[in-house]
């Protein structure tokens, strides 16, 4: 950082720009002679409005934020743990940094952004191939690092450990050819020969990633959600001792009584789970309550400021999944009332599609009922709807099952949680479970704002590398996130990135005819807004107004 020195003489004062340094343990200064405090006062005055030569910007903030981030968890020093090289661990903590802000290919972050950053400085990169040779390096511990800089981040900051929400997500891979890792796969509403791999990820109640794998892509939530409990039963136990109790929340889909069992199995280390009951094992339990007599145990209040009421009932100690669990049955008067509109105009329109294609003469029978068949099947209507096709009128006819109809109208707006921690009450477990939403935004960051896929890897390990160094840039921005809220400052993922990638600086060459001599290489910080002013408060940065690189002579 440069700062102005003034010499006084006996008849003037003699200005200089000096510059602290560190060798070793000692802080070492440089000078700058300027002039007389006259021609010194027109030399700053010109630094700070005349055009400099060569001119170049480059990216300031966001990197000076986040590197100060990660080396408040050492992350320079976990990678240096298992490559035993301190430049591949300063290389792909810049990189990790570098991807955050600029979601591209590694090519264009070496080639072009590094070029046009602060960090340009710090990373002696000899050629593209060097960033993927230390990506390897990393391969065999990717999920020891983010484990070490959890602990880290813990030991440092005040984290959420009450909680873990797991869940898995699908990343597309964009290559024509099949391996260990990139297979086939169903994704939503996508094809279901789309090329992928998929991503498994535990995150705390501020949405920090602290355990993350990779799978196959045709691998089922269930199958990974089992081997990925047992991998972290005993770190996350290690990561949260200083709590007195855990729960994991799992999201419905990896609900089966082999998961069940294996997490009710880590109960004796204090680490209990919450999930949902699967709609087909609702029935008993529905059966069991009286919605009149149900008290509200969650209020949420809608976008239009009208608020939505949850009524609830806790059953004790019901056996699920082969495990003695409480079992809080929900209803949501307003989620019934849609859901029955809905069903009432999906039934119309089976009706509407039977008559039209009845009138139409240019359709066969069989066009006929393959038309509404497919209807049906669609909004999930074909227990309660059945096409019958008449062949002496030529006509599709529909047999409704009013009883059936009636059954769903009854189980409208009923859900359960169950729970294998006896002392947590109705509202409580409802709030709990309720934070499972919390990694669904979380792997909508890491699709929108972060950018994790598509995947153009084509070999195993570089496809999981590209994924999880992204992981580790979501860590940095959530624990960000994190120690802002915890001030009282608070933005949306896609809203703090663009507010912390804002600032930009100028570099360049400063020319001055008062300058004997020599010209100077200057960086000279473009001024921040407010918001980045005050997260640079807040994480206790400070905002240089001048720094000078060089001291070139010219004579």
């Amino acid at each position: 950082m440069v700062s102005i020195h003034e010499d006084k003489g006996k008849c003037a004062s003699y200005i200089s720009l000096k510059t602290n340094y560190r060798v070793g343990k000692k802080v070492k200064s440089k000078y700058i002679y300027l002039g007389a405090s006259e021609i010194a006062v027109r030399i700053l005055h010109d630094m700070q409005s005349k055009p400099l030569i060569d001119e170049n910007e480059i990216s300031y903030s966001g990197e000076t934020i986040l590197t100060k981030l990660a080396n408040s968890v050492g992350f320079e020093s976990v990678i240096t743990k298992y490559t035993k090289d301190k430049r591949i661990s300063r290389v792909l903590k810049n990189i990790v940094v570098l991807r955050l802000l600029f979601p591209e290919s590694k090519r264009k972050l070496v080639k072009v952004r590094l070029k046009n950053s602060i960090l340009k400085d710090s990373t002696n990169l000899k050629y593209l191939g060097e960033v993927y040779k230390f990506m390897d390096a990393i391969y065999d511990h990717l999920g020891d690092v983010l484990y070490e800089l959890a602990k880290n981040a813990i030991r440092k900051y005040s984290l959420d450990l009450k909680y873990l929400i797991i869940d898995a997500t699908r990343l597309k891979v964009y290559k024509n050819k099949d391996t260990d890792l990139i297979k086939p796969g169903y994704s939503g509403k996508e094809r279901r020969d789309l090329r992928q791999a998929n991503l498994i990820m535990g995150v705390n109640g501020q949405q920090i990633p602290f355990f993350v794998e990779i799978y196959p892509g045709n691998t089922v939530d269930s199958d990974m959600f089992g081997p990925f409990i047992k991998h972290i039963r005993c770190r996350y136990r290690l990561i949260t001792k200083k709590s007195q109790k855990t729960i994991i929340i799992i999201d419905q889909g990896n609900v089966n009584e082999k998961n069940i069992k294996c997490l009710h199995g880590i109960k004796k280390s204090d680490i209990y789970f919450a999930a949902m009951v699967p709609t087909q094992m609702m029935g008993r339990f529905i059966e069991k309550v009286d919605k009149s007599k149900m008290k509200v145990v969650y209020t949420k209040k809608e976008p239009n400021g009208e608020e939505t009421n949850t009524c609830g009932t806790l059953i004790q100690d019901e056996e699920l999944h082969g495990v003695s669990s409480n079992v809080l049955v929900c209803y949501n008067p307003d989620i019934a009332k849609h859901k029955c509109k809905k069903l009432n105009k999906n039934v119309g329109a089976v009706k509407e599609r039977a008559k039209s294609v009845n009138e139409s003469k240019n359709m066969s029978l069989d066009d006929k009922y393959a038309d509404v068949a497919s209807l049906i099947k669609n909004y999930c209507l074909k227990r309660a709807i059945e096409p019958i096709k008449d062949e002496k009128q030529g006509i599709l006819t529909l047999e409704i099952d009013d009883d059936e109809l009636k059954a769903r109208r009854k189980r409208y707006g009923f859900f359960g949680i169950f729970t294998d921690d006896k002392d947590l009450s109705a509202k409580e477990l409802i709030r709990v479970y309720k934070t499972r939403d919390l990694i669904e935004k979380g792997f909508e960051v890491l699709k929108s704002e972060l950018e994790i896929c598509p995947v153009n890897h084509s070999r195993d390990d570089r496809i999981e590398n590209h994924a999880v160094l992204v992981i580790y840039g979501y860590f940095l921005l959530s624990l960000l996130k994190a120690i802002l809220s915890a001030k009282g400052i608070e933005y949306s993922f896609g809203e703090l990135k663009e507010i912390i990638k804002s600032r930009h600086a100028m570099e360049g060459f400063f020319e001055h005819e008062l300058l004997e001599n020599k010209r100077l290489y200057i960086m000279r910080p473009i001024n921040p807004g407010k918001k980045l002013e005050k997260i640079f408060k807040t994480l206790r940065i400070k905002t240089p107004k001048y720094e000078v690189k060089e001291c070139i002579p010219t004579g």
